[in-house]
Order: C-alpha cells, then structure tokens, then sequence
C-alpha cells in the first residue's frame, strides 16, 4: 500500500486528493435540493457533530494511507460507478487448485473436523469461491477466512453442524424475533449498479444478546444475502440508521458484544463494496455513536474502512445525500419524518420464505428423479479433478439447502475449457434487472422476468393496434428501450453459462407473449357468461 507521503508534494493537489468529511458542514450540499436543506448556523447542533471527530479521523487515516488509484476505485464504489468482479473460467480452476494447496498448509482441528463429518461440503468448488470472491481472489486471505468461518460456525451452533448448512429450524424461537424485530431490513431494489442493499437500525443493538444477534446475522448474512449471486460479484451496501428520536435511550453495546461480532463479520465470506452511516444531530446521541462506529470500524478490513461515508442531517437530508449514492429513495423502510414503514419491513423475510419453500419442493422432486444428484455434481467435476472420496453417497448426504446451493451457482461459475459466456471469455453474472430466458418456474419468478413481462404488458394495446407488417420494428423498438435502460437478454450456452440471447431470438419471445396473452384473453372470454 502506498502510504501518505507518496501523494503529490503540492498542498493544493494534496488537498485534492483527499477526503472531505465537512465537519461543520457550513457549505451547501449540491445532493439536497435547496428547499429541503435546514438553515445553516454555528449553534450546538454544528458543534456536536465535533463529536464524531474521532471516527471521522480514523476514515481519513485510512484513505490518506491509499495510492491515488486504490483512493479512486474506493470513491467509484461509494458512487456506483465501480468495475464488476472480472472472472475467466481458467482463473477459477487456477485459484481452486492454489486455494487447495493453501488449505494443506492451513488446516487446523475444526477443518479436520468437518472433513471427518462431511468433506464434501468444505471440498466443494461452490463453497470455497464465495471466499475467493470476497477476497477478490487473494489466496491466503481467502483460505485463512474458511477456517475462521468454521471455527465462529462450530461456536455458535455447535461442533455436530460445522459441516452442514444452517437452516430456519437451528434457530432458537428468540433468534426468529429477533430477526423479525425491524433490526434489519432487506431494502427492495437494488441500487445503480445493481447491488444489494442492507438496512440496519441502532436502537435494537444494545437490547439483545450477543449470542441472538450473531447466529441472525449468520443467518442473514450467509443463507440470503451471500446465497445471491450479485452479492457474490458486485458486493454489498450497507446503511446503517441512528434511529433513536429526542428523549429516548440509546443503550450501548457491550465491549464483548462488538468484539465477537467483530470476529463473525471478519469470518464471513462478503465484500462491503459501499457503508453508509446516517445520523441524527441529536444532542449527546453522536457521542454514543462515536465510541460505537470507531469500535465497529476498527474490526472492519481496510477494504470496507475507505468505502464508508458518514452523514448528518435531518431525514429528509439523509436520504438525498443517500440517493447521491446511487441509491433509490422510494423503497427505503424510513420515510422523510424518519417514521420506520413498518408496512414493507419484513417482505424480505416473507420473500425469502416464499423462495426456500418454492426451492424445496424443487430439491424435494429432484430427489425423486432418478441420477439427478449426480447430474449436480457432473458440472463441478468439469470445474476441477475430481475429490478425494466424492461420490454419490456425500451428495446424497447434504441437506436440501445445500443442493439448493449447488443448483443457484451451476449458471454462475461455468465451466473449466468450455465456451466462453460472453467476450474476451469473460463471465456473465446475471444481475437482477437482467431477463433470463430458459425453461422452468424459478426463471418465471425472476425480478427481471417479472418486469419484463410487467414492461410488455403495458405496452400491450400499442402492439395490437399496430398494423401487422409493423409489428417487428414496434418489437424491436420496445427492446431498444431495455437495451437503453442496461438490461440484457440471458439464455445458458450449451455448457450452462449465461450468454447474451441474438436479438432475433428476443423479437420471437416478444411475439410469443403477445400471441400467448392474446390467447389468454380470448380463453377468458369465451367462460364468461353471455
């Protein structure tokens, strides 16, 4: 890492250079529109924000320690406007083989352990990429971060599951309320670069136990959010919100609480690509938050530390300096009063169980089909040689989450010396505004399906009323439109990567929705009574 003294010599470069975190925040924030920003005066409200001064020097330390070019990559995450992770299907097999030959000089009694208890799971190529790819395929860090994940897996839900995948029915009745409490919330929509977002609420963080807390962020963390596959390749962003009002009491959380906490965050497989801390100018409240975002800051990587921004104001500022951030305003859980929507606060959980209810009977029929487990596993032997005592009988050993997992990233990882998914052999990570074309119920319930189908519809009377010869250049235009928008066309390849559909091919599905919707309609009224 360049340190600070590598920056140009020129203080007026220098400054340039460097972050500005405006503690007094006299000048005027271009993100707010004008009628919305409070009246700017040096009263008690300025001076608590002196308050924070302690954490807002420990980011500056960070990003001053930085190379212009690892300070830019970290502002272009903050702004939405950073590179994907980049993949080829020979670096995937290289940095397996190489995280293999890491793990022999790693492996400590908790790896032993979970070889003895099912070497499948920790063996599996699926497995290990989602450490790679937090990493950003760094090796040690990446094999060294398993065995933590082991280690904080084995603490908290004991020795016998290290090797098995954490379901709904291993939490405790107070780990579900918790989770339910609004401490999180599952933001809907992703922001401008299609990642994932992470709501997090301060006044719940000191009332629970540290042990609650852990075993639901595990939870969350690795069977919903590291399960998607743009959390995998894009990051995540989190939000964290000082939701505590005037009057009410802000209780901190133990030195032993933030400590542990530190050491699961440390071990689970996932890349912060952009932190955001919202805060209120109470009086007294950001004193508390200071001492408890430097302690929580100072267990985060580097990589997270200078992708955080702090901001002040009031809610309706909070959510144009978010919104600044690429992030969509509509579809926060607080409102411009700063009242939480507890209408949408848990239709990420409703969803998610919709979705694991939907992929178990999936795994459930597949179970059912005869030489489908091994179908699953076909794939992976093609990523890497085949492992040591893999067979029909591990496979046929997982729980159904863990087939769940398999089958979520066979079209994501490609396959070792087949076809390459898109240019240059680059692969395509479908993201969720994409549209997915391809057999079966899953693709239907796809976001980006789902608006696609919503998108064709509206447009539907426009379509019938155009004459017949010009109804391939109204497709076509309609297409141009999401093409515009950054929305792709997906179908898998014949070695089941994702590969940008010809648009001839996208024309025909236009034609046959609004054949079949016709069809549809025509069927409707022909049962209605006469």
């Amino acid at each position: 890492m360049a340190m600070a003294s590598s920056l140009p010599n020129n203080p007026f470069v220098r400054q340039a250079c460097l972050p500005t975190f405006n503690f007094n925040d006299q000048a005027k924030d271009k993100s707010i529109p004008i009628q919305f920003q409070m009246p700017r005066k040096n009263t008690n409200g300025d001076i608590s924000k002196l308050e924070m001064k302690q954490t807002e020097d420990l980011l500056a330390s960070e990003m001053n320690r930085l190379s212009v070019q690892e300070r830019a990559k970290a502002f272009d995450d903050l702004h939405c406007v950073g590179e994907e992770l980049r993949e080829t299907p020979e670096m995937i097999q290289k940095s397996l083989a190489e995280f293999e030959e890491a793990v022999q000089k790693e492996r400590n009694s908790v790896y032993e352990m979970a070889i003895n208890q099912n070497r499948a799971y920790v063996e599996d190529p699926k497995f290990r990429l989602k450490f790679l790819r937090a990493k950003l395929y760094d090796i040690r860090k990446s094999v060294r971060q398993m065995m933590s994940f082991l280690e904080q897996k084995a603490k908290y839900f004991g020795d016998d599951k290290v090797a098995q995948e954490i379901g709904m029915s291993d939490l405790t009745e107070e780990d579900v309320q918790l989770m339910l409490s609004g401490l999180f919330h599952i933001q809907d929509g992703r922001d401008r670069k299609g990642r994932v977002i992470l709501h997090m609420f301060s006044k719940k963080l000191g009332k629970c136990k540290a042990e609650t807390f852990i075993r639901v962020c595990y939870y969350m963390w690795w069977n919903i959010m590291i399960a998607l596959p743009e959390v995998e390749s894009k990051g995540l962003v989190t939000i964290y919100h000082d939701d505590a009002r005037s009057g009410d009491e802000f209780k901190m959380p133990g030195l032993s609480f933030i400590l542990n906490a530190q050491c699961l965050s440390r071990s689970l497989p996932i890349r912060y690509s952009a932190m955001h801390y919202c805060l209120q100018t109470t009086t007294g409240n950001l004193g508390l938050n200071n001492t408890l975002l430097s302690l929580l800051m100072s267990g985060l990587p580097q990589y997270a530390r200078v992708r955080t921004r702090i901001h002040y104001g009031s809610y309706m500022e909070l959510q144009y300096r978010l919104q600044s951030h690429g992030i969509p305003i509509s579809t926060l859980p607080v409102d411009f009063h700063g009242k939480i929507r507890v209408d949408i606060l848990n239709l990420w959980f409703e969803k998610h169980l919709k979705e694991s209810n939907q992929k178990a009977e999936e795994c459930k029929a597949r179970y059912t089909t005869p030489n489908s487990i091994q179908n699953v596993d076909t794939d992976f032997n093609r990523l890497t040689p085949p492992l040591a005592d893999r067979n029909a009988n591990d496979t046929r050993e997982r729980s159904m989450e863990d087939v769940q997992f398999a089958d979520q990233l066979r079209p994501f990882i490609g396959v070792a010396g087949g076809a390459a998914s898109s240019r240059e052999g680059v692969i395509i990570h479908p993201s969720e505004t994409d549209v997915l074309f391809g057999k079966g119920y899953r693709l239907q319930l796809h976001s980006g399906n789902i608006r696609f189908r919503e998108f064709l519809e509206q447009h539907k009377d426009s379509y019938e009323h155009t004459p017949r010869h010009r109804k391939p250049a109204f497709s076509d235009n309609l297409i141009q439109i999401l093409i515009a928008d950054g929305i792709r066309f997906l179908q898998r390849n014949t070695s089941d990567m994702w590969v940008e559909t010809d648009s001839a091919v996208v024309k025909r599905k236009v034609s046959q929705y609004y054949r079949d919707f016709r069809k549809k309609e025509l069927k409707e009224r022909s049962k209605r009574p006469r």
